[in-house]
């Protein structure tokens, strides 16, 4: 016969495990990006820095999330793939590093309105 109150408290306790798994990837990530920001703003001398995307929400941070920065005043693709390499050596995550200036400028515009600022020169 089932234990339905078994089965319950296995259930709690998995949601829980995946609950704290998440957590801890959030704050990995978090952590990750930080360092990545001090990076880009001490080498790299950027007009502005915004964080995007899921990072932003603790709860939606998942398995599949990446780190998400947008950039503005590095045009220069030398310059950019430059930093590219120096983020990816700062993080086990995918990371989606953005030019502000060089995407759709719809995109832009929903990254300023949605994200965060976390620098501006």
């Amino acid at each position: 016969m089932l234990n339905i109150k078994k089965i319950k408290e296995n259930l709690h306790k998995c949601e829980e495990i995946k609950r704290h798994a998440r957590l801890k990837r959030f704050d990995a990530a978090t952590t990750d990006f930080c360092a990545i920001v001090q990076m880009i703003i001490s080498r790299y001398s950027p007009k502005k820095i915004v964080q995007w995307g899921s990072l932003l929400f603790p709860e939606q941070f998942d398995e599949n999330s990446d780190i998400d920065i947008a950039i503005e005043g590095i045009s220069d693709a030398a310059r950019y793939f430059s930093l590219l390499g120096d983020a990816m050596e700062l993080t086990r995550f995918p990371l989606d590093i953005v030019q502000l200036e060089k995407i759709e400028p719809e995109f832009a515009e929903l990254i300023l309105l949605k994200g965060k600022v976390i620098y501006e020169s």
